[in-house]
């Protein structure tokens, strides 16, 4: 599609990385590049590339340009290999047995003694009570800077006490080794 002019980037998505790609009608051969050493995958369809090397092979087809059809059949062909991988662990001895009985989706009924009604509400875990916005800082420290939170207290929504008629609500979320602390104040209504 390009003559291996250029070399077009995946996109990770989840566990998989990904491309999307408008091609002709016709037999198109692809492999990856992965840490500098070309690769192809052993699970699709491949042939010799000429240089004692190994592409995949992708072939479109006049139909695959019907959108609806191609994602209908790629649904179907998805499905039977779905099945018959499914098949195959069904096969396995190894596997566990399903207990015997009946399954829906039917709610069961609620235990009321496991579940009992309460005028109070739970108490509070002892972790979400240091809230790091009400720590003094140290000396030596930026007064900016806050202590590094405990990876308990990630992704909570802490409120201050109003002082000042100013209420403030605080989230702290972690991105690799950094943690960012993100303070919402409101003026109160006196």
């Amino acid at each position: 599609f390009n003559n291996w002019k250029d070399m077009v980037l995946m996109v990770k998505s989840d566990n998989d990385f990904v491309v999307i790609l408008e091609l002709p009608e016709g037999e198109h051969e692809y492999k990856f590049c992965i840490d500098g050493r070309w690769e192809y995958d052993l699970n699709e369809l491949s042939k010799d590339d000429g240089h004692n090397g190994r592409n995949n092979v992708v072939t479109v087809k006049k139909s695959d340009f019907e959108v609806m059809e191609a994602l209908i059949s790629d649904s179907v062909l998805s499905n039977s290999q779905n099945s018959n991988i499914n098949k195959q662990q069904s096969n396995d001895s190894d596997m566990a047995r399903s207990p015997p009985g009946s399954y829906d989706q039917t709610w069961p009924p609620t235990n009321q003694k496991e579940f009992p009604q309460t005028d109070k509400p739970p108490i509070l875990p002892p972790h979400l009570l240091n809230i790091i916005l009400n720590k003094d800082t140290s000396a030596h420290y930026e007064p900016a800077l806050l202590p590094e939170p405990n990876h308990v207290m990630l992704k909570h929504l802490y409120a201050l006490s109003i002082r000042d008629g100013v209420m403030v609500l605080s989230t702290t979320t972690r991105y690799k080794q950094k943690f960012v602390t993100t303070c919402f104040y409101k003026p109160t209504a006196k």
